[in-house]
């Protein structure tokens, strides 16, 4: 009966792992597709622009990874090379067609989204 019960335990605990990680793998797909949205949707991009901001995004996304994650870098430095990769970012943008309103639009919209990141890390979201 033991053995029946600790199954079970094992089963359960398995499965709720499981849905866990199935939603904080989905979360990536599901900003990411509400963010193509937000381009079609707000900035009034096209599909094949805002294919291009999204892979634009994703090429940039795992250097800000790595800089937002630099324990050695002071929080100064963090964000003089962050601003550099956003500068480099949005001379892609402007060569891809974007005008300078659609991208002072995906900055502004990038601010509010830092803002509320930041809110929540610091206790804002409870």
């Amino acid at each position: 009966m033991k053995k029946i019960i600790l199954c079970l335990l094992i089963m359960l605990s398995l499965n709720a792992t499981a849905k866990l990680f199935a939603q904080q793998n989905g979360g990536g797909q599901q900003r990411m597709q509400a963010m193509r949205a937000y381009l079609k949707d707000s900035v009034n991009l096209s599909d094949a622009m805002a294919d291009s901001v999204m892979a634009i995004r994703m090429q940039y996304q795992p250097q800000m990874r790595d800089i937002y994650r630099d324990q050695s870098a002071t929080d100064a430095d963090k964000q003089t090379k962050m601003q550099s990769l956003r500068t480099e970012m949005e001379a892609r943008y402007k060569a891809a067609g974007l005008t300078d309103a659609q991208i002072q639009q995906m900055r502004e919209h990038d601010n509010r989204m830092r803002a509320q990141m930041r809110s929540r890390m610091n206790g804002g979201g409870r």
